[in-house]
């Protein structure tokens, strides 16, 4: 993957004036150097001039070390995926031992389940909350803070675009829409290509966008639609997108809502191709309550078209090296459970 120096500078430029990180502030790096989220702790700390606390690999399979970590070390501005987040509520004690150090909570790279939301928002009184999006391809290109009187039913636009990037939605037929399609991007964060061996490849594509003038434009893989204000809303991936009985389900809509259930801690549906209706589509759930409990919250609360023909549960959704759940490895797990 070809990202310039200009690529990351841009980014990290917009990030500390929009951020307002200074000298005073202490990073805590947690992101592995071969993720896009280490690029705010490194070099928005260079530009600033701020202190980066490299957070130790081991605590975060240990979020209870995570959180003592945060603490003692003062740190006052975090860049992580929900999943850390969430891991140090759920089993890292932060609620008991909240650090009043942390300023800044901001995320990327997944969905943040609404009621872990809402429980740091109440936790971190006065602290901002940041939703960062872009694949690695762009880094981040669009952002949201949450407003004060944030509320799980406003749920967590992905926002508005950098200044100086162009964000756009791409329909079926390659042209831009309005108000819902595949997110385009255009701008200084934009990759140069892809490397294999001594040979580089485009990454991009021709596109004319809103204002009728032609750029090169990366397509994301994400979906998403645009409300009244402006604002953009993640609805899943093209590849996440699945038929079953004649019906067009899309995987990420059904964790978003299962997700926002109380007595759900965290998520993942995958998806078995082949035999009767298409495939089947198994629900991971790592749960807060009772298993029946939250089947029956779980059939009340989605459509019968989206309704999984499994739930297996789980005690932790595997991880990948970004610390995201590992899907790869949800779906080689055998499922026998009705």
């Amino acid at each position: 993957m070809l990202l310039s120096h200009g690529n990351v500078r841009y980014f990290a430029d917009w990030a500390v004036g929009e951020l307002g990180i200074g000298p005073g502030d202490r990073i805590g790096a947690q992101a592995s150097l071969t993720f896009d989220l280490s690029t705010l702790d490194l070099f928005g700390g260079a530009l600033a001039g701020a202190c980066v606390c490299v957070m130790p690999e081991e605590y975060k399979a240990f979020p209870r070390d995570a959180v003592d970590w945060l603490g003692r070390e003062r740190i006052t501005v975090l860049y992580a995926v929900p999943t850390l987040y969430t891991a140090m509520l759920e089993r890292g004690g932060i609620a008991e031992r909240t650090p009043r150090d942390l300023r800044l909570v901001v995320f990327a790279g997944e969905p943040f389940p609404l009621a872990a939301l809402r429980r740091y928002t109440g936790l971190l009184d006065g602290a901002a909350f940041y939703n960062l999006y872009g694949p690695t391809e762009t880094n981040v290109c669009t952002f949201q803070r949450l407003p004060p009187d944030w509320t799980e039913k406003d749920g967590t636009p992905i926002g508005t675009a950098l200044p100086g990037t162009r964000v756009e939605l791409v329909d079926d037929s390659g042209a831009v829409a309005a108000d819902e399609g595949e997110i385009a991007v255009v701008g200084p964060s934009v990759l140069r290509g892809y490397l294999d061996g001594r040979r580089a490849h485009p990454a991009t594509v021709p596109l004319v966008c809103g204002d009728g003038v032609a750029r090169q434009a990366y397509l994301t893989g994400d979906l998403a639609c645009r409300d009244d204000a402006g604002r953009l809303h993640l609805r899943g991936r093209r590849d996440h997108q699945v038929k079953r009985r004649g019906h067009r389900i899309d995987l990420g809509e059904i964790e978003a809502v299962v997700g926002g259930l109380d007595q759900v801690r965290a998520c993942a549906a995958t998806w078995t191709p082949g035999g009767p209706g298409g495939g089947r589509i198994m629900l991971h759930v790592e749960a807060r309550a009772p298993e029946t409990e939250v089947e029956r919250s779980v059939r009340a609360a989605l459509p019968v078209a989206m309704t999984p023909d499994q739930i297996v549960f789980t005690g932790a959704l595997p991880l990948n090296s970004r610390g995201k759940t590992d899907r790869q490895a949800l779906a080689a797990v055998p499922t026998t459970r009705k």
